[in-house]
């Protein structure tokens, strides 16, 4: 997907694990690809980022790989209650899609590999303590999904 190549370049406009121009950019993507394309890129890129985390901001970018780990979790629920599916073009990327559970070890995998920890590509560098508590929250969603699924 995107290829950084230095600085930040990320649009970030609340707390949501969805809401940045990396992740939105990602999901408009996967949302343009017949069902079955959609599921081949998800898949491809957890399995790049779990088999070896060096490819983070490399060939794919944290959003990105949050996006990913989303669909996966998505897929696996029934439920749309949670803030990080709110979104036509997060339930539009999604739809059609059906539950892969031998892909959510792999998505626990990459998700730690962006989110685990304070110093993790997505927890770092929050300025207000509260938006950064509101992003791991949904990151334990994520997490709690995928683990009961």
């Amino acid at each position: 997907m995107a290829n950084r190549t230095g600085g930040n370049g990320m649009g970030t406009w609340g707390f949501g694990v969805l809401e940045s121009d990396s992740a939105q950019d990602f999901i408009d993507q996967v949302r343009a690809l017949p069902i079955e394309g959609r599921l081949t890129t998800v898949t491809d890129l957890l399995r790049e980022v779990a088999a070896d985390a060096s490819v983070i901001n490399r060939e794919f970018l944290p959003e990105e790989v949050i996006a990913a780990v989303a669909i996966v979790a998505a897929v696996a629920t029934e439920s749309r209650d949670y803030a990080w599916m709110d979104g036509e073009n997060f339930l539009d990327a999604i739809r059609g899609i059906q539950p892969q559970g031998q892909l959510h070890d792999v998505a626990l995998v990459a998700l730690r590999e962006v989110a685990e920890g304070d110093n993790s590509f997505l927890l770092a560098g929050w300025k207000n303590d509260s938006d950064r508590t509101a992003m791991a929250r949904q990151v334990d969603e994520i997490k709690a999904v995928l683990a009961s699924a």
